[in-house]
C-alpha cells in the first residue's frame, strides 16, 4: 500500500515502467505502444493518481489549458436579458466536455470595461496562465489589440464566428447574416410587411442585423424597411409604446423580427391586448432564445446563433492544434444558426 502523495514514481513501479514513459502517457505522445499506455492507464486509474499541471507543462512545455475571454456582463441574466449575452452556463459545460474528455482545463477570464485597463488585465492573464489557446467571445472578438496580444506571444486563437466585410473575412459573429435570414424566412411564408425591433446592449451588432433585414427586405422589393423598423436600446416599455404604434392602426405589419426576448413579449403582450391573434395576424420571432419563450402564449419561436455549439468546436480546434492532431471538420459544428418554430409563426394572413 502506498503512503503520503502518490507520484509519477509510484505510478511507473506499478505499471513496471520508466517513469519518462508515464510522462510521455500523460503528455499523450505518440511514442508509447498500445499495450504499454493501456498499462500505464490502468496503473494511473488503480492507484487514482492525478497528474500535476506543473508537471505536465515541465514535461512538455505546453499549460493544457484554454483561456476564454468574456466582457463584464457578458453573460445572461435570466428574464430580462437583451441579445448579444452569452449563455455561459451552457457553454461552459460544452467546453468542460471537450476539455476534459482530451485531458484539458479551461478557465474564463472576465475582463474590466475600460479598454486600456482591460488590455492589462488580459497581457497579465496572458503570462501568468500561458494557456496553450485562447478563446475570444463577442464583442471582443472585435478587439484588435487583444488579437494582437494572443499574436504576439504565439498563442492559438479562435474566435466563435467570423464575417465578411469589404470583401475580407474578420473575427466575430456574422449578425448581418442572422438579419437577411431570419427576414428570409419570414418572407418564405408569404409575408411582404415585415418588422425589425432592435433591443441589443450592443448597437454594433444591432446594426449589423438591421442592415442584413434591409438588405432582403428592399431585394423583395418591399418597402416596409422603411416604415417599421426600430433601433435603439430598447426596453419593454419601449418596446410596448413602439408596438402599440404600429399595431393599432390599419395598415400594420403582418410579422416582426423582435431582437430580444423582452421585445418578443413586450410585442405580444400588446398583441393580445389589441386582439391581434398570434400567428393569425400577426407572426413573430425573436432572434434569442430563453425559456420564457416557449412559456409564452403562444409560445414564441427563435432563430439564434448557437453559442454553445460554436464554443464546442472552438475548443476542439484548438486543442487539435495544440496536439498538433486533424483539425476537427468545419461542418461539424454545423449550421450558423438554429431555428425553434414554436406556435408564433404562420402564412401571411394577406396579400400585401
Amino acid at each position: 500500500m502506498i503512503k503520503g502523495s502518490l507520484t509519477i514514481e509510484d505510478v511507473a513501479k506499478a505499471a513496471g515502467v520508466s517513469r519518462q514513459t508515464v510522462s510521455r502517457v500523460i503528455n499523450r505522445r505518440n511514442n508509447v505502444k498500445d499495450s504499454v499506455r493501456k498499462r500505464v492507464e490502468a496503473a494511473i486509474d488503480e492507484l487514482g493518481y492525478v497528474p500535476n499541471a506543473a508537471a505536465r507543462r515541465m514535461g512538455g512545455a505546453r499549460s493544457y489549458l484554454l483561456l476564454a475571454v468574456i466582457g463584464r456582463g457578458a453573460g445572461a441574466a435570466g428574464a430580462g436579458a437583451r441579445t448579444g449575452r452569452l449563455p455561459l452556463d451552457a457553454m461552459l459545460l460544452a467546453g468542460l466536455e471537450s476539455c476534459s474528455a482530451a485531458g484539458y482545463h479551461i478557465l474564463f477570464e472576465q475582463l474590466e470595461t475600460d479598454r486600456e485597463a482591460s488590455h492589462a488585465q488580459f497581457n497579465r492573464a496572458l503570462t501568468a496562465l500561458s494557456p496553450d489557446g485562447v478563446i475570444l467571445t463577442p464583442p471582443l472578438e472585435e478587439r484588435v489589440d487583444l488579437r494582437a496580444s494572443v499574436d504576439h506571444r504565439n498563442i492559438a486563437l479562435e474566435c466563435l464566428g467570423e464575417r465578411v466585410e469589404f470583401g475580407r473575412a474578420v473575427p466575430g459573429i456574422d449578425d448581418g447574416a442572422l438579419g437577411e435570414s431570419a427576414t428570409r424566412h419570414l418572407l418564405k411564408l408569404g409575408h411582404r410587411q415585415i418588422g425589425f425591433v432592435t433591443g441589443s446592449s450592443d448597437p454594433r451588432r444591432s446594426d449589423r442585423r438591421l442592415v442584413g433585414y434591409r438588405r432582403v427586405m428592399a431585394q423583395s422589393g418591399s418597402r416596409a424597411h422603411r416604415h417599421f423598423t426600430a433601433d435603439g436600446r430598447l426596453g419593454f416599455a419601449e418596446a410596448v409604446a413602439l408596438a402599440k404604434s404600429w399595431l393599432a392602426p390599419t395598415i400594420r405589419p403582418t410579422a416582426i423580427i423582435a431582437e430580444t426576448e423582452e421585445v418578443a413579449l413586450a410585442i405580444l403582450d400588446v398583441a393580445r391586448e389589441l386582439k391581434i391573434a398570434v400567428p393569425r395576424d400577426l407572426s413573430l420571432l425573436s432572434l434569442e432564445e430563453r425559456a420564457s419563450l416557449s412559456r409564452a402564449t403562444p409560445a414564441v419561436s427563435a432563430l439564434f446563433q448557437p453559442y454553445e455549439r460554436l464554443f464546442r468546436s472552438c475548443c476542439e480546434k484548438l486543442i487539435a492544434r495544440a496536439e498538433k492532431s486533424a483539425a476537427p471538420d468545419p461542418d461539424d459544428a454545423g449550421d450558423a444558426f438554429e431555428l425553434i418554430e414554436r406556435k408564433s409563426l404562420a402564412k401571411a394572413p394577406r396579400v400585401v
